[in-house]
């Protein structure tokens, strides 16, 4: 995969998921896609959620989550035949908590031209 083609499926996804339009995200994930959390309690993968409604609950628990998730500096890169690396910088604020500013990476994997699986690592802040 090239990333051209990798930035046209996450572009594909990305409308579809911040539409948050079921018929658009069937479109763009596979039936049995998984999402995979920076974070949660579903050890050792964080929160996972499977499908478009899966997909459409991870979207409501995050604005549950944050006051604001903002993503900046995206790249997408295509990786072997059906991989994307995905790096941003993360603009957020925790729902009644500070801002933050953190490093993202995503490990997407592709089948048949949708998303298949979303693996998502978020650098971690933490007082030295």
């Amino acid at each position: 995969m090239d990333d051209a083609l990798a930035t046209e499926v996450m572009q594909r996804f990305g409308k579809a998921f911040f539409k948050k339009d079921p018929t658009l995200l069937a479109q763009a994930i596979t039936a049995d896609a998984q999402w995979l959390f920076a974070i949660g309690s579903d050890g050792p993968d964080g929160r996972v959620r499977t499908g478009v409604e899966g997909f459409l609950q991870g979207a409501r628990e995050n604005e549950a989550l944050f006051e604001r998730l903002r993503f900046d500096d995206v790249q997408c890169r295509g990786f072997g035949e059906d991989q994307i690396v995905m790096t941003y910088l993360l603009d957020g604020q925790w729902r009644g908590g500070a801002p933050f500013s953190l490093r993202g990476v995503e490990l997407i994997t592709v089948r048949d031209g949708r998303l298949s699986r979303k693996d998502v690592f978020w650098k971690q802040l933490r007082a030295d």
